[in-house]
């Protein structure tokens, strides 16, 4: 998971995903919750997302191209989506492979219309 990604909006800017684990996600009406260390498994594209409490915790996929920001300061990964689209994002599976195109495109088309957020 070493490779870096272009943070959405700013071509001069690329990130160490592998960077970004631990670090707060915050959605267009406040915290989600972390990038979880399980990520390492869905990179390059993807990072996984812990969202809720300890009691209702779900880990989320979240495509890469859908970070509008980074602050490695405050180690906070900004995302321009409400925290119920996150939420309501399909639930990491480890077992099905997030190369599995049916899967990714179920995942993409999730984050796709930002017209309800």
């Amino acid at each position: 998971m070493s490779e870096e990604f272009q943070v959405s909006g700013n071509q001069n800017r690329r990130i160490s995903a592998v960077g970004l684990i631990g670090c707060t996600v915050e959605a267009s009406d406040g915290s989600i919750g972390q990038v979880d260390p399980v990520s390492v498994e869905v990179a390059p594209d993807h990072l996984v997302i812990g969202t809720g409490g300890a009691l209702l915790s779900k880990k989320v996929l979240l495509p890469l191209w859908v970070i509008a920001d980074v602050d490695e300061v405050s180690r906070t990964v900004y995302v321009p989506r409400t925290k119920d689209r996150v939420k309501d994002a399909p639930r990491f599976d480890r077992d099905l492979r997030v190369t599995d195109p049916s899967y990714r495109a179920h995942i993409d088309e999730h984050y796709l219309d930002e017209s309800v957020d």
